[in-house]
């Protein structure tokens, strides 16, 4: 054992080196970290949680979609294991506005509850980073959509992201887990948000759960691609070495998941979500799931241990039962065996 021990130490060593050279350095050249000088000005129990504190931050430096304040909620129980809990509510670009537009001091959300009825038992803090950005946490840009010759709404998603994960970084040290999840648009949100977490955190194991935000687009079918990068401004961070060609956020996922061994992701879905496929990509059900299973089976047949599936038949949204279940295994469970290591998580196609 004295031999094994500092072998251990020495392997560590070189995989910490290994991301420190690679994947932190192609993260740091999309500039995404362009924001992370930004802190809070001031903080306050949040008003119904306890164990909850607020923190608000300048206008100058974070606002909502039409300029309200911003702020994010922090629930430190002083423990090595993180939630990353993002918040759904609709996308806005020019000609089509349904999102979320501001944040209220009583908003809290974290799947901690939910971990709590699975096999999972570790204490988890939570940062929440609520939904107000009008841009599913991708947008990096100031936009005139009324066009008066003055901004008139900001998508300021990536500042968002950067004052919740300055935060944590603050806040807590030497995390171990690191489970970053989010339902629709916080579901796109783990995009941009997983790079952020590798930053700061090189040497964390990030855990990825996405809900009802598979990254795909309408195929630019009826130019929503194009739109969306362009008033969200997601040139402005999106790596260069991923193909755009595709219109699609998942291409991302695969470049992550070659490139940090640290990282695995589980995905969520119905087969033709209606609230994607009808109200925000004007596409098919049909296409919605012949695009979704394809594109996503492109991952798991490159990476089949760190991607996988829990596809569900129908059309619904979000996670509604966390006890359905697929040839023996609820959701719940999924989730658990997903953010331990187990080897019961399996790609679960309905």
């Amino acid at each position: 054992m004295k031999k094994v021990f500092p072998i251990f130490l020495y392997l560590s060593a070189l995989t910490a080196l290994s991301q420190e050279d690679n994947i932190l350095k192609l993260i740091r050249g999309t500039g995404i970290d362009k924001y992370s000088d930004i802190t809070y000005k001031s903080k306050s129990t949040h008003p119904e949680l306890d164990d909850v504190t607020n923190y608000f931050f300048d206008l100058r430096d974070c606002k909502c979609f039409e300029g309200s304040p911003f702020m994010v909620g922090l629930k430190n129980k002083k423990t090595k294991n993180l939630i990353v809990n993002l918040q759904g509510g609709g996308a806005c670009w020019s000609g089509f506005f349904k999102c979320k537009e501001d944040v209220t001091i009583e908003e809290f959300e974290s799947i901690e509850d939910d971990l709590k009825n699975t096999n999972e038992k570790a204490l988890w803090s939570t940062i929440f980073i609520p939904y107000c950005d009008g841009s599913n946490y991708l947008g990096d840009n100031v936009v005139d959509y009324d066009q008066d010759g003055k901004i008139d709404h900001w998508h300021w998603g990536i500042r968002h992201l950067s004052a919740g994960f300055n935060l944590v970084q603050s806040e807590l040290d030497n995390l171990e887990k690191i489970f970053i999840t989010g339902c629709s648009a916080g579901g796109y949100g783990t995009f941009s948000a997983m790079l952020m977490a590798r930053l700061k955190f090189p040497n964390a194991r990030i855990y990825v759960l996405n809900e009802s935000g598979p990254g795909i687009s309408d195929g630019n079918k009826n130019g929503i691609w194009d739109l969306v990068r362009e008033n969200w401004g997601m040139e402005e961070w999106f790596p260069s070495q991923v193909d755009k060609s595709k219109c699609s956020l998942l291409p991302l996922y695969s470049w992550i998941l070659e490139h940090d061994l640290l990282i695995k992701i589980a995905m969520f879905s119905s087969f033709q979500d209606a609230v994607l496929a009808d109200e925000f990509l004007d596409i098919s059900g049909r296409s919605f799931k012949k695009r979704l299973l394809k594109d996503t089976e492109i991952i798991h047949q490159q990476f089949p241990d760190r991607f996988k599936r829990f596809f569900i038949k129908g059309d619904s949204h979000c996670v509604e039962d966390y006890l359905y279940e697929i040839g023996g295994m609820n959701y719940a469970d999924w989730v658990g065996f997903f953010v331990n290591d187990k080897a019961e998580w399996n790609d679960i196609i309905e």
